[in-house]
């Protein structure tokens, strides 16, 4: 079934928070990588919701008509994303839970509707992220250190 108008813009609004930018910018030629990245999860949502591109394209623009290339090449960029990065495809997951029952909760929590496990599964690797650099930063510390004492050692046979 075809994505509404309506659950389109809301997931223009959504994505423009996800991403932290606005519409407007999105609307707009604004290369920033952050903008981009929200066209490119707009398309993946729209192109799901058996949209055409050239209907994406006048979607994504302000001018009259909309180039239909620039959004194969947004779709090309998100299919490399959703592999590459995790929270690219939850943004995604989160954007596709958008349908024409959920809109106005959706515009409401700005579109972080999200699963606890999901939410759980990203605490836990922040979590563990968080450890490592710790453990990353005592180790360049004890690193550094040990590095001065050498550099002192040798000063001092050198003197």
């Amino acid at each position: 079934m075809k994505i509404s108008r309506g659950v389109a813009e809301a997931i223009l609004f959504a994505a423009a928070e996800q991403c932290k930018t606005d519409i407007k910018s999105i609307r707009a030629r604004d290369r920033r990588r952050f903008v981009v990245e929200a066209r490119q999860l707009i398309t993946g949502v729209l192109i799901a919701g058996k949209w055409h591109t050239q209907e994406i394209a006048d979607f994504l623009t302000n001018d009259v008509k909309g180039n239909h290339t620039n959004v194969v090449h947004y779709h090309k960029c998100h299919k490399r994303d959703m592999e590459m990065y995790d929270y690219y495809r939850l943004s995604f997951e989160q954007l596709m839970s958008c349908h024409d029952d959920n809109t106005g909760e959706f515009i409401e929590k700005k579109g972080k509707l999200i699963d606890i496990d999901i939410y759980m599964n990203l605490k836990t690797k922040y979590d563990n992220l968080v450890v490592k650099h710790n453990d990353l930063k005592l180790s360049h510390e004890s690193t550094r250190i040990k590095a001065d004492k050498l550099k002192r050692q040798i000063t001092k046979l050198w003197n």
